[in-house]
């Protein structure tokens, strides 16, 4: 993490604790949105921007294949027979003939091809593919396909800067996720499958998913596939999160799924027993490995959710855009959520001073499982006068450029600079 002026913190701190008394005569919001800005890497920002990268979709499916044994109707990122990346974005199982479906899902605002595929319970595929501008799709010019390889659901990156509300240093490695749905083997029941990749920061940071729009009372119960929470044995008191339950009541009776205590500790925890309590290490976010810096293999916990019978239509609305993680870090002597932009103001847990009118962000999501995070001090990308620098910096497909116009290089993510990210 880089050192900011310590004169800016001062005023930071200042302004934010004399905020927490919520008042609009003290707190100086002006000031505040200047020190922030002033530190982030693109100047200007396009104020219409929401840092968002996907956008929920419909489309009606026609199953007119003329196929047998149908197992499984998809919607793909790829085309299955010639890109062994194809994930689904939304699927159906036994598909009838004759039938039509509808089918919801968020997708890339980077892609404008899509893929709807059937897959049959000998491995044959029906594909056809069509434009993000179809409303209706059928199979009346498929192409048949042999594929024993099922694609993968698609995942979402979720990258954090460890510093909510201080400015960051903007690599956006503090705490990396990735996060996918499936159906769960029950009609009310989803599972929702979480990977914790990288840790950056040294400082504890603890993990939640708030589900938008649910309320706790919707939910039956939260069950992890195989018992074990990310931070189990965990050797102190719980601070971040002290409650041990898996699903919690948030504020306004939010439903949270509760993932960790302390995200850096959980990847080092089959390590010696001081790693990760008396000494903090950067994990998967360097290409050194020496005494601060190491390599650890991704842990994945899968979360079964339950709806309760009456609230089980709601699945039906249940996509990626209703997932918001968030940490929780220590500053101020009060406990606050970092959250991607459009749900800042969330406060699932914990309730902190408003920062409404900062047009800032301190997380990202990526519609991609394959994104590929800055390397430890590595700026995500800088564009200052009409100067492009930082890891995602290929001049049209930049992140820099998408910043200052959010209509630009929506495809960003996919252009990395290979030596600079993990």
């Amino acid at each position: 993490m880089k050192q900011i002026n310590s004169a800016l913190i001062v005023i930071l701190a200042t302004s934010l604790t004399l905020g927490s008394c919520k008042s609009k005569n003290v707190f100086d919001q002006e000031g505040y949105n200047e020190i922030i800005t002033g530190q982030f890497p693109i100047e200007p920002i396009d104020q219409t921007q929401m840092w968002n990268l996907s956008t929920r979709r419909t489309v009606s499916i026609n199953v007119n294949a003329n196929l047998e044994n149908m197992e499984k109707l998809m919607v793909l990122t790829a085309n299955p027979a010639v890109n062994s990346d194809a994930q689904i974005m939304a699927e159906e199982a036994n598909p009838e003939e004759g039938r039509t479906y509808t089918m919801l899902f968020v997708a890339p605002d980077a892609k404008t091809t899509f893929y709807a595929a059937i897959k049959t319970t000998d491995n044959r595929y029906a594909i056809v593919e069509f434009k993000a501008s179809d409303n209706t799709v059928n199979f009346n010019n498929k192409v048949m396909a042999t594929i024993n390889t099922e694609p993968k659901r698609q995942a979402f990156t979720y990258c954090f800067e460890e510093n909510f509300p201080m400015p960051g240093d903007y690599d956006f490695n503090d705490c990396v996720m990735r996060m996918s749905l499936e159906r769960g083997s029950k009609k009310n029941q989803v599972k929702l499958n979480v990977t914790l990749e990288a840790v950056g920061a040294k400082i504890p940071m603890a993990g939640a998913v708030r589900l938008c729009d649910y309320n706790y009372n919707d939910i039956e119960s939260v069950e992890i596939a195989d018992g074990k929470a990310f931070d189990d044995g965990y050797p102190l008191q719980k601070k971040y999160i002290p409650e041990d339950a898996t699903l919690l009541r948030g504020r306004n009776n939010v439903a949270v799924i509760r993932l960790f205590e302390d995200a850096m500790w959980c990847m080092v925890k089959e390590d010696p027993d001081n790693i990760g309590i008396l000494t903090r290490k950067n994990i998967n976010v360097t290409r050194a490995t020496d005494e601060t810096n190491l390599h650890r293999t991704p842990i994945t916990k899968t979360y079964i959710i339950t709806f309760k019978e009456s609230s089980a239509a709601l699945l039906n609305n249940f996509l990626e855009d209703k997932l918001d993680p968030f940490i929780v870090t220590l500053f101020n002597a009060g406990y606050w959520e970092t959250h991607v932009y459009t749900h800042q103001q969330a406060q699932a847990l914990y309730e902190y001073p408003d920062q409404n009118d900062v047009h800032m962000l301190w997380a990202l999501c990526v519609p991609s499982g394959n994104f590929r995070w800055p390397l430890e001090g590595n700026l995500i990308g800088n564009y200052k006068d009409n100067i492009l620098t930082g890891t995602y910096r290929e001049y049209n497909h930049s992140f820099g450029q998408w910043a200052a116009q959010k209509e630009q290089s929506r495809d960003w993510f996919y252009y990395p600079t290979v030596t600079e990210v993990y």
